[in-house]
């Protein structure tokens, strides 16, 4: 798909502060320069820090990663999906798609693989369909190739080398994989966006899709981090102006995720009003498990409560816990994921 974006104007964006800079005078710049510059060249020498090009890459090894999403039902995960596969210290070893209204898990799985081209990546991860229905019962699994194939992915983990699995749609193939094999609560972890907050419950998409599944997520015990709809919609929010101007001009990476965002405004301006108060600003919604394996988050840990029906949760009745995102570093996000686009232009070139 070719993205249009020359009407987009980012003369009226807000630029910069550089009013301390302002403030220094230019021989004040340049000995600071030179003392960190000689500062790091020793540090460098002696060992005492390590040069990488991202936040993730202080990790030691590659984390393996199973996504789960329903990319294409929003322009969020395709934002999450490219991200995810830029970073190299990340293992992706599949992507699974979930069932959405309006969406089957063959369309998801379609925008995820035309994501994936726009990357131009050396190694491109798996797209398995996965379950196109909700959960029709509680203790009944949709033995789904996507089921299937996190079972697989974490086979030989232990709880000490967990499989992690973002959760980014419908909870159903994570949820039957769980109902098939009870053991693989002790090898995955669950990084998943859903939920309107803490403790009230409710949500407006995911958890919604799949009720019971989410259910069965949650009486299980296995790790889980939920990043909410009310911290992503306070610092996730992004217009095309602020994303042009952040993301690297002219790159294919940018012009589709630019692209998929100016969509998804021009599909229903008021009901983005309704969710943000502007017309043309939009939630990066899953944004916020990227964030949170990059150490770009907050969490806390809360009680392990019991889903209700109407998707509250039961105050009086918990098992374990839960970490909880509380706040996003959005600086450092959204300079990440400019970081690796330009990154993977230049492997490409």
């Amino acid at each position: 798909m070719n993205y249009d974006l020359s009407r987009i104007d980012i003369t009226n964006y807000p630029p910069r502060d550089h009013s301390l800079q302002a403030r220094r005078g230019f021989p004040q710049r340049i000995i600071v320069s030179a003392y960190l510059c000689a500062s790091l060249c020793c540090m460098l020498l002696f060992g005492v820090i390590d040069v990488r090009l991202t936040a993730d890459d202080r990790r030691v090894g590659r984390r393996a990663v199973v996504v789960s999403t329903d990319c294409g039902a929003d322009c969020d995960d395709q934002w999450a999906v490219a991200h995810l596969a830029l970073m190299h210290t990340i293992d992706l070893k599949a992507i699974v798609t979930s069932h959405a209204p309006g969406l089957t898990p063959a369309a998801a799985a379609a925008k995820t693989r035309s994501v994936l081209a726009s990357l131009d990546l050396k190694k491109t991860p798996r797209v398995i369909e996965g379950a196109s229905s909700p959960l029709s019962r509680g203790d009944t699994p949709r033995d789904t190739p996507g089921a299937r194939t996190l079972i697989d992915e974490a086979r030989g983990r232990t709880s000490h080398d967990r499989l992690t699995v973002v959760m980014i749609g419908a909870a159903t193939d994570v949820a039957s994989a769980l109902l098939i094999d009870p053991s693989l609560a002790e090898r995955i972890e669950v990084v998943a966006m859903g939920f309107e907050s803490y403790p009230k419950g409710t949500d407006p998409w995911n958890v919604k899709n799949d009720v019971k599944a989410w259910r069965v997520v949650l009486e299980s015990n296995v790790r889980l981090v939920v990043g909410d709809s009310e911290v992503t919609r306070r610092r996730l929010k992004m217009n095309p102006t602020e994303a042009k101007r952040r993301l690297p001009q002219n790159d294919p990476v940018s012009l589709m995720l630019i692209g998929e965002l100016v969509r998804r405004l021009d599909e229903n301006p008021a009901f983005a009003e309704k969710e943000t108060g502007e017309k043309r600003t939009w939630p990066i919604w899953d944004e916020v498990t990227v964030a949170y394996l990059l150490g770009m988050t907050k969490t806390k840990t809360v009680p392990r409560l019991r889903l209700l029906d109407d998707l509250t949760f039961d105050q009086e009745r918990s098992a374990g816990t839960i970490d909880w995102v509380t706040e996003i570093d959005r600086e450092a996000l959204f300079v990440d994921l400019a970081d690796r686009i330009k990154t993977n232009a230049a492997q490409r070139h």
